[in-house]
């Protein structure tokens, strides 16, 4: 492996030599992208290699594609396949084909051959002999235009596996290039927005996918949309650690809330495999398809399936248009029949380990880069509906008015005065619409969410009562109906206290500090799902400008996010010496 400072200062002759691989036969790529050194990262290296073969023209996409070689076929057979394409063939499993594979592989590249005037091209990795032939077969259907472009794409996906495995890099400062790649991704053009089963969704699990079979990482997805990465122990019949986070999204959200769980893991991964290491238990590495509830308002989708703990109620949620879950689910490809299928088995289980940013100021006051988590906060989240009587703003007297909105006003007040003062107690109101509202209108109807949590269900319930009380009374005073939706109540969860020895020890030799940080996450995670599971812990890292997150200002220092990577690694290493 060479590290990407070295290609950035090599002489352009050999920097060209150094990535002649990359695209097959084709050393002119690498020449058209070297005057752009230096790179950033190798993600930016590997958009510039495909931009130029994109700005390139049909003749030569054309070229490029026909010097890669069919599948199992003829330049397999006679050991003329570049060392890139070998590996990548014997890992799929092509050189093994039993006679019948062959002989439809060999008609249906010859079907291709003739239709395209070019071989079919696919990056084989993470595929086998059936799902490749499947692939062929599908494709030979599409039109020559369309064809091109899809194996010009494939073209792309092979250079980036290749690049992985070349060209090295800091860990941080890969994560970060990894978080601000996937971000790109998006609902809205100027919003980081990512919600369940849309197409920005979709498009990002197809990127994390490639990442983890970059990582070396055996790959699925889910019946509801998880993508699931698998490092097997060495150990037979090894027990499984699994870690992870989600990636879908609030709206105009920040790029490492939940992805941070999900892209250190699999650097990290990547890492120790490249040094050679080997883990006595299965790591498995859960991208959590949907935590954030934003789309069908049903929130941990994700670690709801794969703790078994999916209610299948939730498949008739609707989203804004009048989508079930169930719908999106299917229009996926996924198929909510198996959604009992996706859960794992307790018994094989050694524990759940999320990294997280803080998002929160302690860490960053108080200088420490990575904190050990305690417990998650009980939340309890509510709609609340308020119905009053709209009238004309001129002419209905003030002590005659029934106003939904001024009601509203003061259930804010009230949600902020229960939730003040108390350590590990908070309040919101973080929706807050009059629908139909105009001007010069009394408010008829006014919507509002309510979010309370606290680090004790005690704390928060007696918070919650307190508010419902004093609505019944704003609603009695001003003559108005309040209707209250429960929309998730999940109480406080514990980590595990040897996970907290864990990481704290973790952090000790990673960061020289002889005690960690110990806090509690005021925030909801997919950790306290998959403690209903096995044991939990987490892991915090500091997040710059005043610890903001939920917000595009949230960030993340690569040097913060080199330590934690290096503390993770910490503790599957030494988690493998004492299971």
């Amino acid at each position: 492996m060479i590290h990407l400072h070295e290609l950035n200062s090599m002489p352009t002759q050999e920097f060209v030599a150094t990535l002649s691989g990359i695209f097959e036969r084709s050393a002119w790529v690498a020449e058209r992208v070297a005057t752009l050194r230096p790179f950033r990262s190798v993600l930016q290296l590997h958009e510039a290699m495909c931009t130029a073969v994109d700005r390139a023209g049909i003749e030569a996409q054309s070229v490029l594609i026909r010097s890669h070689p069919e599948l199992a076929g003829r330049a397999a057979i006679r050991g003329e396949l570049t060392p890139e394409s070998t590996r990548e063939q014997l890992g799929a499993g092509l050189a093994a084909c039993s006679s019948e594979e062959f002989a439809r592989l060999q008609t249906f590249n010859a079907a291709y051959s003739n239709k395209f005037g070019f071989p079919f091209v696919l990056a084989v990795k993470g595929h086998n002999r059936a799902s490749v032939i499947a692939s062929l077969e599908q494709r030979i259907g599409n039109t020559v235009e369309q064809e091109r472009a899809v194996a010009v794409r494939e073209i792309g996906r092979i250079a980036g596996f290749r690049l992985a495995a070349l060209v090295g890099e800091p860990l941080g400062a890969r994560i970060v290039s990894m978080a601000d790649y996937l971000a790109r991704l998006s609902e809205h053009e100027h919003a980081l927005t990512c919600s369940y089963l849309t197409p920005t969704h979709r498009a990002t699990a197809v990127l994390i996918r490639d990442w983890m079979l970059s990582a070396g990482l055996e790959v699925h997805v889910d019946a509801v949309g998880n993508v699931i990465g698998r490092w097997p122990g060495t150990a037979a019949d090894a027990s499984t650690l699994l870690t992870g986070s989600h990636y879908d999204t609030v709206v105009d959200a920040g790029r490492f809330d939940g992805r941070l769980g999900i892209l250190l893991p699999i650097a990290v991964a990547a890492q120790l495999q490249r040094d050679g290491a080997a883990l006595p238990y299965t790591l498995t590495i859960i991208a959590f398809a949907e935590e954030e509830g934003v789309r069908f308002k049903s929130t941990f989708l994700g670690s709801r399936a794969i703790a078994g703990r999916f209610d299948p109620a939730t498949l008739d949620s609707i989203d804004c248009d009048g989508i079930t879950v169930r719908q999106a689910m299917q229009a996926a490809g996924l198929e909510p029949r198996e959604i009992p299928a996706a859960a794992f088995d307790p018994a094989r289980l050694l524990g759940f380990v999320e990294v997280h940013i803080e998002q929160g100021p302690v860490l960053l006051n108080e200088g420490l880069p990575l904190g050990v988590v305690t417990s998650i906060a009980g939340s309890l989240r509510c709609f609340v509906s308020i119905t009053g009587l709209a009238g004309h703003a001129g002419t209905v007297p003030m002590h005659l008015r029934r106003d939904a909105a001024a009601a509203a006003a003061e259930i804010v007040l009230a949600v902020e005065r229960h939730c003040t003062g108390t350590p590990g107690l908070v309040g919101t109101v973080g929706q807050l619409q009059v629908p139909g509202g105009a001007m010069n209108v009394i408010a008829g109807r006014c919507e509002l969410s309510i979010d309370i949590r606290a680090d004790t269900d005690e704390l928060r319930d007696v918070a919650a009562a307190a508010v419902v009380a004093d609505c019944e009374r704003i609603a009695d005073r001003r003559k108005v109906e309040i209707q209250w939706r429960k929309v998730l109540e999940i109480g406080s969860v514990p980590c595990a206290p040897e996970m907290q020895r864990r990481w704290a020890d973790s952090i000790r030799r990673t960061t020289g500090t002889p005690d960690a940080r110990h806090l509690p996450s005021g925030a909801g995670h997919d950790a306290m799902v998959m403690a209903n599971l096995t044991a939990m812990g987490m892991l915090f890292v500091r997040c710059g400008n005043g610890g903001i997150s939920h917000h595009p200002a949230e960030s993340l220092a690569a040097d913060d996010a080199d330590l934690a990577a290096r503390a993770f690694a910490d503790f599957l290493l030494n988690f493998s010496h004492n299971s």
